[in-house]
């Protein structure tokens, strides 16, 4: 398995030319490379050994990717510098339907073959710090809540940015369209009870599956359901950091099996 595995990488290292070859020091060093603090991958990645013995370090990836989602992991990465990560507190995976990442990936780092919703699996969400969520209070969204999401918002012109107000342009790009898209569901929020979490998960095609509102006590907390696939869109939308990713992990893993 190990040896045909081996092979396989080897190929697609070969279709790389000089790219592919620099990554081949890295290829297969063990354990002693893997990072001390799980990143959370884009979509369709690989175990974390052979992601990082497979990531050309290209930024394919991040370049196709419609919300910026995907940056590369800086110096401090150490094993796993230049390879691809999310950070969803700054920017969460919306799970477009076509996963472009995937598609673009040149070396296999993001699996082909797993470029659909049913084989997407980041890691796992979990609620990391329930007394801090705004629902349990019945507490609305403040300003600073909804603003922060323009900061992340890369499409937006300066303007736009400091004035909080969203201008048409002619013939915006898919990329803007589709940020602006989410920017305005989020503006939706703005003095209301939260349940960002939850309505705006883009888990499909029911996002319920994934994630909800539960009643506790005089108000509602989110609860992480069987489908969750820890894009991290939660984490990034609450105010408040409620929520939590755990990399690779599984719902299983953490919620143990029902039934």
């Amino acid at each position: 398995m190990k040896d045909n595995r081996r092979r396989d990488f080897m190929k697609k290292m070969a279709g790389l030319g000089v790219l592919g070859l620099a990554a081949v020091g890295t290829v297969y060093a063990g354990k002693a490379l893997l990072p001390d603090e799980l990143r959370l991958r884009p979509p369709g990645a690989v175990e974390e050994y052979d992601f990082l013995a497979l990531c050309v370090k290209c930024g394919q990836c991040l370049q196709v990717c419609p919300y910026d989602s995907i940056i590369l992991e800086d110096i401090d990465g150490k094993a796993g510098v230049g390879t691809a990560y999310i950070e969803p507190r700054r920017r969460g995976c919306y799970l477009c339907e076509l996963f472009p990442c995937i598609l673009a990936c040149p070396s296999g780092a993001l699996d082909h073959d797993k470029a659909d919703i049913e084989h997407i699996h980041m890691g796992v969400a979990v609620v990391a710090n329930e007394s801090a969520c705004l629902a349990l209070y019945n507490k609305p969204v403040p300003d600073w809540a909804i603003d922060r999401i323009y900061e992340h918002t890369t499409v937006l012109t300066p303007e736009e940015r400091r004035t909080k107000k969203i201008k048409d342009i002619p013939n915006p790009s898919e990329k803007r369209e589709l940020q602006i898209k989410l920017l305005k569901k989020v503006e939706q929020y703005r003095g209301k009870q939260c349940t960002m979490c939850a309505d705006l998960c883009p888990y499909f095609p029911d996002p319920s599956q994934a994630i909800g509102m539960i009643k506790k006590g005089q108000g509602y907390v989110p609860e992480i359901r069987e489908k969750c696939v820890g894009c991290g869109a939660c984490v990034e939308l609450c105010p408040t950091d409620v929520l939590k990713v755990i990399p690779r992990a599984t719902y299983d893993e953490v919620y143990g099996k029902k039934g």
